[in-house]
């Protein structure tokens, strides 16, 4: 019986065991999610635009992470929102900046594994590290969003004469709460990603100077860097969006 195999099971069981109904969900959910992502790399390689794609990619994965586990409310379509236009501003953001580094998708520090592969794969390998940098921050950004939206519905909830501006400064707070959790996932997550690059430019006596330029190592740091803008930027815009749809709701009513 194949290892992968006997993880999925037992991860399977403990979310079943441990979230019950709600656990059968999420694990459903890293199903689709996963197919979502196979179905994205066969777009990219059928010469579809990696940016677009990803793009799409990230609306499906966040409508079904969270309207297929916690319905479609205030709170979720809030969160949705939020996490849409994090996305977009963090795409403009890192494929400027990408530009603007010359980062590749190769790096002349791997020749060796580069000379076994097909050059003529028409793929802009310098898009796919924005793309990379959305896909690993869109779960972060997902659960930061609803940690903020739904906190501040029960406020909202419990009082529905608050003034607009306190419920988003209330939201902001909230934020500010979790981000320093959420940052130092997201760093330890990238930094052990590379852990064996850091270990192999030690061992060889890389200079420093060399190692922070190199376009191996400075990929990793821009991911790092953009991802914490990333989750940053999630805030004050979920703050704000919430705020704007839960206010506007009790006026309308």
């Amino acid at each position: 019986m194949s290892v992968i195999f006997v993880l999925v099971v037992i991860l399977l069981f403990l979310m079943t065991m441990i979230g019950e109904n709600r656990g059968l969900k999420s694990f459903l959910i890293l199903i689709v999610n996963f197919i979502t992502f196979f179905v994205m790399i066969k777009f990219v390689t059928a010469g579809y635009d990696p940016v677009k794609v990803t793009v799409l990619a990230s609306v499906i994965i966040s409508s079904v992470t969270l309207f297929f586990i916690n319905g479609l409310n205030k709170k979720t379509v809030s969160s949705f929102l939020s996490v849409i236009v994090v996305v977009l501003l963090t795409l403009l953001l890192t494929y400027k900046m990408g530009s603007a580094a010359k980062l590749h998708g190769f790096s002349n520090e791997n020749p060796g594994s580069a000379a076994y592969l097909s050059y003529y794969v028409h793929i802009n390998f310098s898009k796919l590290v924005t793309c990379e940098i959305l896909l690993g921050l869109l779960g972060a950004i997902i659960d930061v969003s609803i940690s903020i939206a739904s906190p501040m519905n029960e406020v909202f909830s419990s009082n529905n004469s608050i003034d607009r501006y306190e419920l988003i400064k209330s939201g902001i707070n909230i934020g500010r709460d979790i981000l320093g959790t959420m940052t130092n996932t997201l760093l330890f997550a990238y930094v052990s990603g590379f852990m064996t690059i850091l270990l192999w430019f030690k061992i060889t006596n890389y200079p420093f100077g060399d190692l922070i330029n190199s376009k191996l190592f400075c990929p990793e740091i821009f991911q790092i860097l953009c991802s914490g803008i990333g989750i940053v930027l999630i805030i004050p815009v979920t703050a704000i969006v919430t705020g704007m749809i839960l206010s506007r709701s009790s006026v309308s009513a």
